[in-house]
């Protein structure tokens, strides 16, 4: 935990890893946002289930920790899930952590918000460190509460961000600042909390953009043996316009593809194909199975597709071949993936208003990429 004049000190360093540009030398660019494949090693992993089929959350906390977790997240106002994942990225779960700027203890608490917070306790103690953890961010959230306003997510989102860009940054902002440091660090958490601390793989508030019930049918991952390789959100890519610097689907890519044609891209669940966007390959489709939310997914950049409109495609249906066409340049061989929420219209086209993150959703009906 740094003080807020330290926080955020590497955050306007540009993101250079950028696929497509090294192979090419060629602008990437996709449907509903450029289509770039940056490795993300921290979120190509996958829930880790226990013999019970589901994942425990305060139980997987070290130490014996898990009562003060609890309770911490209950001061703050937090998931749970979401403040293990954050002491375990700030720490490591180790008492006797000391930062080279001087953070101390499981929490990483500097000496001056120590002060603050810490009750004349010691930030090297876990039982008084926690605790004040749970004090501190109940005091970033009550600060940025009227930025969120009914929004639990935004809330979630905007009390990390004020944790590691500070809560002026925040402020001034008007929301996340648009620092990568601060945006990366809000996203490492949320994935951490969902896909170590949390039961049965469900998103924590903060980490998923529909709030609604999913059914209780599992998926098919799009893509078989794809890789995730972007995530949804604001990227700041060199060489990108502005409009498509709002990635709104997730990217998957079959492994050493290149630019040739890659796997079949197949329905994840029962649905009926409603538009076509040819000029970036992509095939529209709403979900029709009984029990589920009426999502609308859009599959793009495909090289090839034999569905016509009105087609209805039972889960594992082949939709068509992942590939690389795209309207704005040379892509690197990928499935960009979109779902729209149950109130976009049948032919849901990227930047309609109801794009939702597709990952937590994939990754609760059993879906994500191995």
């Amino acid at each position: 935990m740094a003080d807020e004049e330290t926080k955020g000190s590497g955050a306007m360093v540009a993101v250079v890893a950028v696929v497509g540009l090294l192979l090419a030398g060629l602008p990437v660019a996709g449907v509903g946002a450029v289509a770039v494949l940056t490795q993300t090693e921290e979120r190509t992993g996958t829930c880790s289930i226990t013999d019970t089929g589901t994942l425990a959350s305060t139980s997987t906390i070290p130490n014996g920790w898990g009562d003060l977790v609890d309770a911490a997240a209950t001061t703050a106002g937090l998931p749970v899930s979401v403040v293990a994942a954050q002491l375990k990225q700030e720490s490591g779960w180790n008492e006797a952590a000391r930062s080279p700027v001087g953070a101390q203890g499981v929490a990483q608490f500097m000496p001056g918000t120590w002060a603050m917070y810490g009750e004349v306790g010691d930030p090297y103690s876990a039982e008084d460190a926690i605790p004040a953890y749970g004090r501190y961010m109940a005091a970033l959230k009550d600060q940025v509460q009227p930025l969120a306003g009914d929004d639990a997510d935004l809330l979630v989102k905007l009390t990390l961000a004020a944790y590691n860009a500070g809560p002026g940054a925040v402020q001034n902002a008007k929301g996340v600042p648009p620092f990568t440091e601060t945006q990366q660090y809000i996203e490492k958490i949320l994935n951490t909390g969902q896909n170590e601390f949390t039961a049965d793989c469900a998103a924590p508030a903060g980490g998923v953009a529909w709030d609604g019930d999913l059914g209780d049918g599992e998926w098919t991952t799009p893509l078989p043996g794809g890789v995730f390789t972007s995530g949804y959100g604001h990227r700041e890519i060199q060489g990108v316009p502005a409009w498509a610097q709002e990635h709104v689907g997730v990217d998957i890519s079959t492994p050493g593809a290149g630019y040739n044609d890659g796997g079949q891209v197949i329905a994840p669940t029962k649905i009926q194909v409603t538009s076509f966007l040819p000029v970036d390959g992509c095939v529209i489709a709403k979900v029709i199975e009984e029990g589920e939310p009426a999502f609308k997914f859009s599959f793009c950049h495909l090289n090839s597709y034999d569905v016509q409109m009105g087609d209805v495609l039972e889960r594992g249906d082949i939709v068509g071949i992942e590939g690389n066409k795209a309207e704005l340049g040379r892509v690197a061989t990928h499935l960009h993936f979109e779902i729209y929420s149950p109130e976009s219209p049948d032919a849901a086209y990227p930047y309609n208003n109801f794009n939702l993150d597709p990952e937590p959703i994939l990754k609760e009906k059993g879906a994500w990429v191995q």
